[in-house]
């Protein structure tokens, strides 16, 4: 009788331990997730204030595409973002990154950044 009580608390601190770790694992992983999400969508942002402060527009996309992958060098040389900066996700700094870039496209009159990993 006494083995079965002590086994039986042993697999209910068990249980709880698994479960406190799943639920410290889901909690600091989508405070994770907001961190990156937070920073795609500042770097957009940027990407979009420099798109219509250069006056980039759907028609120069079309003549010259370059211009509509906007990679962190551009933003960085432009002073729209710290070339310290870094990437939650992968933990570099942006300009440490030279494959990510954003890119700039049109629906009608309105101006959409994309954040683009490379």
């Amino acid at each position: 009788m006494k083995n079965k009580k002590i086994i039986l608390i042993i697999i209910s601190g068990l249980f709880l331990i698994t479960l406190l770790t799943l639920i410290i694992v889901i909690i600091f992983g989508s405070i994770k997730e907001k961190e990156i999400e937070e920073f795609y969508q500042e770097i957009e942002k940027t990407t979009c204030k420099y798109a219509e402060e250069q006056n980039i527009n759907q028609y120069i996309c079309s003549a010259y595409n370059n211009l509509c992958r906007v990679k962190y060098e551009t933003l960085i040389s432009w002073g729209y973002i710290d070339e310290d900066l870094e990437n939650p996700k992968t933990h570099k700094k942006v300009s440490e990154d030279t494959d990510s870039y954003v890119l700039i496209s049109f629906d009608g009159d309105e101006t959409i950044c994309t954040f683009k990993e490379g």
